[in-house]
């Protein structure tokens, strides 16, 4: 009788680094010695208006500067639809998406606003959108509060000094645009503008929720781990 042959053990396949899923950030950090990384958050904060919520378009935001961006961008919007240019318009699309534009001119939300004041349905108006962030290497998603805030303040001292001026957010950095013989002007406004916006944070504050009167993750496992005196 012939001996039934043992089957062979599954090959043992490791990919390339780079194709690999990676660990949680959190873990990452852990593993490299980040005692508290696993407890560590970013904690955001609100903007302090005092005014009531029905009369505020943005907040932090005078409803007559958010108007002026409003308008300037709807008539960029509407300057690229004419002219077919759908990278222009997908990219004022995306920061449209990103200042929660549809705000500043008493809107609900973006598919309304795309229908009903650029005539441009939901769907494409979406897909330009996200076309628009992608070539921007943006996320197209609404941003911080404190940050659309400032973003509609400086664009709009930029544009008391000219029609043409814009700002933008690229990267981390903001890139104003502006003619120079209005380059005065437009910076002077931008420094009224910003100035209050000084005291506010921009980053999120980084807190570690580790409860009071517990040791650090590494301190507790070099701890209880088992030494050979255990054995």
């Amino acid at each position: 009788m012939a001996r039934k042959q043992k089957p062979e053990p599954p090959k043992v396949v490791r990919r390339a680094v780079g194709t690999r899923k990676p660990l949680p950030e959190a873990l990452e950090a852990f593993a490299r010695g980040d005692d508290d990384a696993l407890w560590r958050r970013s904690r955001s904060t609100r903007i302090d208006d005092p005014r009531p919520v029905a009369s505020a378009r943005v907040p932090g935001v005078a409803n007559r500067d958010a108007r002026l961006v409003y308008d300037a961008r709807v008539k960029r919007l509407r300057a690229a639809m004419e002219a077919g240019d759908e990278r222009a318009l997908g990219e004022a699309l995306a920061d449209a998406v990103r200042l929660r534009l549809w705000r500043a001119g008493a809107i609900v939300g973006f598919d309304a606003f795309t229908e009903a004041v650029l005539g441009v349905g939901a769907a494409r108006a979406r897909a330009l959108a996200a076309d628009g962030a992608a070539a921007i290497g943006e996320p197209c998603e609404p941003g911080d509060e404190r940050v659309i805030a400032l973003w509609i303040r400086l664009e709009a001292g930029v544009l008391e000094g000219s029609a043409e001026g814009r700002v933008s957010l690229r990267g981390g950095r903001f890139v104003l645009e502006v003619p120079v013989g209005a380059a005065a002007l437009a910076l002077s406004g931008v420094g009224r503008r910003a100035t209050p916006m000084m005291k506010v944070p921009l980053e999120p504050e980084v807190v570690v929720d580790r409860p009071r009167g517990v040791e650090p993750l590494g301190r507790i496992i070099a701890r209880d781990r088992p030494t050979d005196d255990d054995a």
